[in-house]
């Protein structure tokens, strides 16, 4: 028991056309935030860029997939888990990316370099997603409601973003060195 009382001083009550606006300017920030991310890849790490949005477009998919078959409601604090989700997956291809780079410099070969890198960058990343993937299942054990909603979507979407980061992108990187044995800059 706290020693002060407690009392209300603030009240609001969010009808379904505010919570439906809500909703639909968060579909907005995501689609915004979406394509800045998108252009940034694109301008930045070019053809790597490109690997990175289809890698992101397929985290997505997975995602709202997965969540689909759960039977699960896209809310607000679901589109915001989607948001962190994009968040992570960008941070995962940009170390493994960052991590390539390096081994480029080193002037290893195109393929050493992706094995290199991604051997590299596996532990930065799943140390990330792994201890975020610890305060989210907190959250779904102690929270209620939104809080519960925007850690399932977390949760479903560090798994979705670590496994493209890692299968998808390096399939394509891979398939690229081998068909074509091309040089890509990343």
């Amino acid at each position: 028991a706290l020693p002060a009382p407690i009392r209300q001083e603030f009240k609001t009550l969010v009808g379904p056309t505010l919570g439906m606006d809500s909703i639909e300017k968060g579909a907005q920030a995501l689609v915004l935030g979406f394509a800045l991310v998108v252009l940034f890849l694109l301008v930045y790490y070019k053809f790597s860029g490109f690997v990175a949005f289809i890698a992101l477009s397929f985290n997505i998919l997975f995602l709202l997939a997965l969540m689909a078959s759960m039977g699960a409601v896209l809310t607000m604090p679901g589109i915001a888990g989607v948001v962190l989700t994009v968040g992570m997956a960008i941070d995962a291809n940009v170390i493994i990316f960052e991590r390539i780079r390096e081994e480029l410099r080193a002037r290893e070969t195109y393929r050493k370099s992706l094995q290199i890198g991604y051997e590299k960058a596996l532990w930065t990343i799943l140390d990330s997603n792994i201890t975020t993937a610890i305060a989210t299942v907190v959250l779904m054990q102690l929270g209620s409601g939104p809080v519960r909603g925007f850690a399932v979507t977390l949760l479903i979407g560090l798994v979705c973003s670590v496994y493209t980061a890692f299968y998808v992108t390096r399939t394509i990187f891979e398939a690229r060195v081998r068909h074509e044995d091309a040089k890509f800059s990343i």
